[in-house]
């Protein structure tokens, strides 16, 4: 079959979340009849970090590109300068079109090319991207500096909506998106559900709980994912010392995932101190965890902590939580207090009360109250799937 179209998508980077979106996206591809091809430029350490990816999706209508290991080089020379970036990145978009013939560039990343679509002579076909971190609403600007920011942002993006040669522009979070058609004139950007690959749990709950040695009465606690500081897993630990004995005895915190190694330390810091409380359980699992057994744990679990740093976005892990009908506690700020609010998945820590995690964890044990809407954390799941993610981005070409 020959293709008249060709779409470029561009991913120059290969660590993070970034593979498994580009990832899903291709799958989705592959299982539908599209009357496009897919040319996907990546950097050189693509290839070498994700093998797997590269053969499960190679066919007729994908083609995998790269760019040259002196681009490469010069990418990551420019990696934390934005504006150097974007510039590079820009260039390099443009120019594999025009060698492609590409009636659309697709961004896997938008947020770096923002300045760039002011800065940088116009592409030679439509574009579209993901925009990652917008924060129009439900993130309050207090200090100067962030009031400044804030309009900064405000600025450039409303003014980058309204760019002739922007086709689509997706966000995963739909009170942007909402804030935008409303107030912006514009209806170039659309949501996207944040994709998320949920396997069924490899085996039964107490199963796992065996494995680990969790104690069956216990109330299990987990924080799952990258173990690094915007994880709150300090936080946490330090609200656990305060619990009284009795509460305390009938918990298990469950802490899954690779370790930051400066994280590491500070954790087994508090971890000794919470050691002589001699009631606290503390399970950890810091292997690599499989994404066709990452349910498991969430299965195992009573309540779910997200207490990320000031967190910008979504995250999976709201998700999975919905997905296991396991209550997620997080705090009151950004798109994920706001989801969790209006959706009823969980428990609203507030930032601003120093000991409202003690507070509601300790109401929690004594009560054993039921929190979460069971019927909006299954709707949740189910919007944000890979599928929904894909084919809403798609369908768009």
């Amino acid at each position: 079959m020959s293709f008249q179209k060709t779409v470029l998508i561009f991913e120059p980077d290969a660590s993070g979340h970034h593979p498994g979106y580009l990832y899903h996206l291709l799958l989705h591809f592959l299982t539908e009849q599209y009357d496009f091809q897919l040319a996907v430029l990546v950097n050189p350490d693509f290839f070498e970090k994700h093998p797997t990816i590269i053969q499960n999706t190679t066919s007729d209508n994908i083609k995998w590109m790269s760019t040259s290991e002196q681009t490469f080089q010069n990418w990551q020379e420019a990696k934390s300068n934005v504006i150097k970036r974007a510039k590079l990145e820009w260039a390099i978009c443009c120019e594999y079109a025009k060698v492609l013939q590409a009636k659309s560039i697709f961004m896997m990343y938008f947020d770096h090319f923002q300045l760039a679509c002011f800065t940088e002579p116009t592409p030679p076909c439509p574009i579209s991207g993901i925009f990652f971190r917008p924060t129009l609403v439900n993130y309050p600007a207090y200090s100067i500096k962030e009031k400044i920011n804030y309009w900064r942002k405000y600025l450039l993006l409303r003014a980058v909506t309204h760019r002739k040669f922007l086709n689509t522009l997706f966000c995963l979070d739909p009170f942007a998106v909402e804030f935008i058609q409303n107030n912006w004139q514009t209806y170039n950007v659309k949501f996207l559900p944040d994709p998320v690959q949920i396997y069924p749990s490899t085996q039964p709950a107490i199963t796992l709980k065996n494995e680990l040695g969790i104690s069956p009465e216990k109330t299990v606690l987990l924080i799952f994912g990258h173990l690094d500081d915007r994880k709150g897993i300090t936080k946490v630990m330090d609200t656990l010392t305060q619990l009284s004995n009795e509460k305390a005895k009938n918990v298990c915190l469950l802490v899954v995932g690779p370790w930051d190694m400066n994280e590491k330390l500070v954790f087994e810091e508090k971890l000794a101190k919470l050691a002589q409380k001699k009631t606290v359980q503390v399970v950890t699992h810091n292997d690599f965890v499989a994404d066709e057994n990452i349910q498991s744990f969430f299965e195992v679990a009573d309540y779910v902590l997200a207490l990320y740093q000031k967190h910008i976005g979504m995250s999976a892990i709201m998700v999975r939580a919905a997905s296991a009908q396991k209550p997620l506690i997080t705090y009151n700020y950004g798109l994920m207090g706001k989801i969790t609010a209006e959706k009823q998945l969980g428990l609203i820590i507030d930032e601003a009360i120093e000991d409202d995690l003690l507070v509601k964890l300790e109401t929690l044990l004594a009560t054993k109250q039921v929190i979460g809407n069971h019927q909006q954390m299954k709707e949740f799941a189910h919007l944000n799937q890979a599928k929904n993610y894909a084919k809403t981005i798609l369908d768009s070409f």
